[in-house]
């Protein structure tokens, strides 16, 4: 059992479906997660660097607008003082990426985080996903309006569900996706491991009535389950591999892997909490098996190598511009491709594009500016919760307020999307 924890029934609520958290702002009164003190052993760390991927040298701050390291442990520290033990933040400008680490990687040995220290990214796996999807759709092998039963013709899904459809959260396919439906629950799916198939087999027994594809959205890792389905069926390689080929290996991106079939995170990691009840200790989710989620979900990265992807992206390294652009199509839905905007006054333009993901014990995002000039990327190790019991967007706002050249209030910061996708999300 999980002492004090929040109900199974309740976790799958918070993992699987929209949990109503507008990233307009934070909702008042404490957070229920307990509140870290760093021992003094947890002093911040700040590396600045340029950006190619082997430098990774401490220098000084004078390569950099003034001041922008003292900017990130700032913000950093609003989620640290919000309840989260260790916090990452990196943001990288050009040529040059500035990670600062606050708080503790682990409770049991009090290690200090540090800036390069990877952990799940839950849903920021989904613009990954997309992308590779869209690679395909860039070589003539893959239409946006493929029926998916073109290619998967045995799962019994809705004719007229199309790729795009999946990619932009639209299949009609609800967000419980009754992977922890009893007899299955958090504790003892832990180290099971769930092939695609199945996992689309148990959404579909899901009594809820479907809207028709196309004509709502409703956020669900079934389709991003789905997505890396097709990508499979078309390449004939596993997702993982296309992932690694097409783009964790092109970008230099050398501490990101998509382990769905280990439970481990491997290397230097944040240690992964859910919160408690306040007095309790928190409870250890780092070792769990990801292959519930794959392609919706599994990747785990760092801070340096999440803007790497992201400049590239937006740089027109991985995709066409006319791809990108229907990436960053929100205007019906307030989600693109994988991806969903965010505004932020203090950038160039207004606006920034990006994702956020959490997974069991850990919260994060990612965020660039369209022009790919910026990019900033945050993950801390629990999750914070509002006075409502509800997944709080401060992690996915920092990350944003990241973008700044002054320090905002991370509340301020909006997106049209009025319903924060949980989970990993």
């Amino acid at each position: 059992m999980l002492p004090g924890l929040l109900s199974l029934r309740r976790l799958a609520v918070l993992v699987l479906g929209p949990a109503l958290l507008s990233l307009g702002g934070v909702a008042g009164g404490p957070p229920l997660a307990p509140s870290f003190t760093p021992p003094p052993s947890a002093s911040p760390l700040v590396l600045i660097e340029p950006s190619a991927p082997a430098a990774s040298a401490a220098t000084s701050t004078s390569d950099l607008p003034a001041g922008s390291a003292d900017r990130l442990e700032r913000l950093a520290d609003l989620v640290v003082d919000a309840g989260a033990p260790g916090v990452v933040l990196a943001r990288r400008d050009g040529g040059h990426t500035t990670r600062i680490a606050r708080g503790v990687a682990d409770l049991r040995t009090d290690r200090a985080a540090r800036p390069d220290d990877r952990y799940r990214i839950g849903s920021n796996t989904k613009t990954m996903t997309a992308v590779v999807v869209l690679q395909l759709v860039a070589e003539g092998r893959l239409g946006l309006d493929d029926k998916v039963v073109r290619w998967l013709p045995d799962l019994g899904l809705d004719p007229a569900l199309t790729v795009r459809h999946l990619l932009q959260q639209t299949s009609g396919l609800r967000t419980d996706t009754m992977v922890f439906t009893p007899p299955r629950t958090y504790e003892n799916v832990r180290y099971r491991y769930f092939g695609s198939g199945e996992l689309v087999r148990l959404a579909l027994t899901n009594p809820e009535p479907r809207p028709a594809p196309g004509t709502a959205f409703e956020y669900s890792n079934t389709n991003y389950v789905l997505a890396g389905m097709v990508i499979e069926k078309v390449t004939h390689h596993p997702a993982r591999v296309e992932l690694a080929r097409r783009i964790f290996r092109p970008l230099g991106m050398t501490d990101t892997s998509f382990p769905v079939a280990s439970p481990f995170v491997t290397g230097s990691h944040l240690r992964g909490y859910l919160p408690l009840t306040e007095g309790e200790e928190p409870y250890d989710t780092t070792t769990y098996s990801m292959s519930w989620l794959r392609t919706a979900g599994a990747v785990i990265s760092t801070t340096r190598d999440e803007t790497t992807f992201l400049r590239a992206l937006f740089t027109g390294r991985l995709l066409p511009t006319s791809l990108l652009t229907q990436m960053m199509d929100a205007d019906t839905f307030g989600y693109g491709l994988g991806l969903f905007p965010v505004e932020v006054p203090c950038v160039p333009g207004g606006v920034v594009w990006g994702h956020n993901g959490a997974v069991f014990g850990y919260d994060s995002a990612t965020f660039s500016t369209p022009d790919g000039s910026r990019q900033a990327s945050i993950g801390a190790n629990t999750w914070l919760l509002d006075a409502a019991g509800e997944l709080s967007p401060l992690t996915a706002q920092v990350a944003a307020a990241a973008l700044c050249d002054d320090v905002p209030d991370p509340a301020t910061l909006r997106s049209p999307q009025l319903t924060r996708p949980s989970g990993a999300s």
